[in-house]
């Protein structure tokens, strides 16, 4: 079954106008690079192991255009966030991402010395370690048309930039990787969690 988008709340700062120095910029040199991508470290995101896969699936559905159809076992949520900022040492600009309330939530019915929830758990630091990826790749990213710079076309290409590179996450959500989580351990998901024929090991 297709993956929800359990792991992505995209919260977006946009201001108006052409772009501009602060105050100070009349002070500072012009940036060699006047529009600078920056990305936080992802943190490790607060585990929360006390609620059932009923509400589990609801709390990764939520606020989703597309929802999936079967029960999630686990996922990562978190909302991120993007700004734009002024460079400290010159005139320019920096678009930061910002990761608030990371949480990493594994089914209640697994417990925590079983098969079941090393296998949810180890899915889930995947999706922990994709979001580090994408940070990286974010702090990579080039703004193409700096001369014609305004703050909602920055914005705008950096949550375009954003939504292709999260797309790593639903390409490891693949039926593949859920049929696999569900046959390991000797079947115990299917015995501590009534499954359809695919269910989400992760999200």
């Amino acid at each position: 079954m297709p993956a929800p988008r359990a792991h992505l709340a995209l919260l977006i700062g946009l201001s108006t106008g052409v772009l501009s120095a602060p105050s100070r910029g009349a002070e500072l040199p012009p940036c060699s690079e006047p529009i600078r991508y920056a990305a936080d470290w992802f943190p490790a995101p607060e585990l929360d192991h006390g609620k059932r896969s009923a509400e589990v699936t609801a709390l990764g559905n939520a606020g989703q255009k597309k929802t999936g159809k079967g029960v999630q076992l686990g996922h990562v949520m978190v909302q991120t966030q993007l700004s734009v900022e002024p460079q400290a040492s010159c005139a320019g600009i920096v678009v930061r991402l910002a990761f608030v309330k990371p949480v990493l939530r594994i089914a209640s019915e697994f417990p925590e010395d079983s098969c079941s929830y090393a296998r949810v758990l180890n899915h889930e630091h995947t999706h922990v370690r994709i979001w580090r990826d994408i940070a990286a790749q974010f702090r990579q990213l080039r703004y193409p048309w700096p001369e014609r710079a305004s703050s909602a076309t920055v914005l705008n290409h950096a949550r375009q930039a954003l939504a292709t590179l999260t797309r790593a996450q639903d390409e490891f959500d693949s039926p593949e990787e859920y049929a696999r989580n569900n046959l390991l351990c000797g079947g115990e998901i299917q015995r501590l969690v009534k499954l359809p024929s695919m269910a989400s090991a992760g999200g």
